[in-house]
């Protein structure tokens, strides 16, 4: 079963940075902040950038989240770009 929670406008570039709040706002709304294990995502270096922002965030909260580790790369978005 698939759900999504949350579809969010992006304002400006798609930097990571952009891209990290966002995924930060979500986090928070739905009180999932701690809960993160792994980030599904291409190999665009924007998502690179997201997930270091993402492990800053987390790291600030205390919240153990490692960047290098927690990126799934997903192949059929890869070969598709």
């Amino acid at each position: 079963e698939e759900l999504l929670i949350n579809f969010h406008e992006i304002i400006g570039e798609h930097s990571g940075a952009n891209l990290a709040e966002a995924v930060w706002h979500t986090l928070e709304l739905y009180g999932l902040k701690s809960r993160v294990m792994a980030i599904v995502c291409d190999n665009a270096s924007n998502n690179d950038t997201l997930l270091q922002a993402l492990g800053e965030k987390c790291a600030d909260e205390g919240i153990d989240f490692s960047a290098m580790h927690s990126c799934i790369r997903c192949l059929p978005h890869i070969v598709h770009l």
